[in-house]
């Protein structure tokens, strides 16, 4: 079992639960399996139990990631990745 870390600063910001939630999850697939999940294992993983509208909670909590500037990519494409959290374009609130 490998140590993951979430920056501190993650607290900081007006993630939504979901979105908190999808972001940990990303964060062990790629320390455990070094790619990046798909949108399916997101919904498999994080909304199980609402499968019909997991798909879609899973694409705007990545949505939501991606205006805060903590991941960057394509989500329709399913090519995306993390980004440090040092470049993080977070919105004044």
């Amino acid at each position: 079992m490998s140590f993951i870390s979430i920056p501190e600063s993650v607290d900081d910001l007006p993630l939504s639960p979901d979105a908190f939630r999808v972001y940990f999850s990303i964060i062990c697939h790629v320390s455990c399996h070094e790619t990046f999940p798909t949108v399916d294992q997101i919904t498999s993983k994080c909304f199980s139990r609402r499968r019909a509208s997991g798909k879609t909670r899973a694409r705007l909590a990545l949505r939501e990631l991606i205006k805060l500037g903590m991941v960057s990519g394509d989500i329709e494409t399913e090519n995306y990745t993390l980004v440090h959290p040092s470049k993080w374009e977070v919105e004044a609130a």
